[in-house]
């Protein structure tokens, strides 16, 4: 491909240069050099080397961070098939790879301020136990330092999971209108993704994922960017505010127990199970009447 094709404009370059001070400062480790290598080695195969897309992938230059941190955190992209629909994935890459993707896409690949922001403010996955591994007993001269450096490892992780829930509790406790979360959920969701959050099917072989393990952060994005054939609901349609209402919502379906029992349904959803409750009571008058029926004969 050439030059031109990557040349950056002047508000890439701008962000360019933004991007690099940024990774210079210590409360913002990215590198943005790995981003680039990382952007060529799994996405652009598929979306180009200038994120303008190709035949089996779809332009990025303006769907935004926030899209880019949704598709890749959510395990959904790299793909093999971009254009298909791909169910939620573990995260191929780690937390520190995908910032320097990110900062890549910011510098060079995204177009001005196209599309929406990756929403800082609301509350992420809690962290992963693997982001904290145990020190190796073979690293360590002694017992007594061995010891002393898993006690630190698991000091900071347990200081991270306190850190991630109070974010998370102020960040829930700030909605306080949960029939605002409810209407909201009902009329701009639930069609889709069922009022349980358990997903549901679409036209043309399309579904609605279920959401029950979906976090803040990752309902938000999705709600900014539009994934798939889900409609984009930014900030003008549904206010940063009402978000809050109906995440917060969202995640008491989240929290509430399934009700098991002997046919475990898994919350389809109340027309669905009214419908198999229905269905199945009908079955068992009709086989009560054909077995009091077929008694009657047998009797005469």
């Amino acid at each position: 491909m050439g030059y031109a094709a990557l040349a950056p404009t002047s508000d890439q370059a701008q962000a360019r240069t933004l991007a690099a001070d940024v990774s210079s400062q210590d409360d913002a480790d990215v590198d943005v050099a790995e981003g680039r290598a990382i952007f060529d080695q799994t996405c652009a195969t598929c979306h180009n080397y200038d994120g303008s897309g190709s035949a089996t992938g779809p332009d990025l230059r303006d769907v935004g961070p926030a899209a880019i941190d949704f598709q890749v955190s959510t395990g959904r992209m790299p793909s093999m098939n971009p254009n298909a629909q791909m169910p939620r994935k573990d995260m191929v890459m780690s937390e520190q790879e995908l910032a320097n993707l990110i900062a890549y896409y910011n510098a060079e690949i995204r177009n001005g301020e196209a599309g929406a922001e990756i929403p800082t403010d609301v509350p992420d996955q809690a962290p992963d136990r693997e982001e904290f591994p145990t020190p190796v007993r073979a690293d360590f001269e002694d017992e007594e330092s061995y010891e002393e450096a898993v006690e630190e490892a698991e000091a900071e992780y347990e200081a991270a999971v306190e850190e991630y829930e109070a974010e998370y509790d102020a960040y829930i406790a700030g909605a306080d209108n949960t029939d605002m979360g409810m209407k909201l959920y009902l009329t701009n969701c639930a069609h889709c993704h069922s009022w349980s959050g358990g997903g549901g099917a679409l036209t043309d072989g399309r579904w609605a994922p279920e959401i029950h393990d979906a976090s803040p952060r990752e309902i938000y994005e999705a709600m900014v960017s539009g994934p798939g054939a889900m409609p984009m609901f930014s900030d003008t349609v549904i206010a940063p505010d009402e978000k809050q209402e109906l995440i917060s919502y969202v995640k008491t379906l989240q929290a509430e127990p399934n009700a098991g029992g002997p046919i475990d349904l898994q919350r389809v959803g109340q027309v669905a199970e009214g419908f198999i409750s229905w269905t199945i009571g009908l079955a068992l008058i009709v086989a009560c009447a054909i077995w009091i029926t077929a008694k009657q004969r047998a009797h005469d």
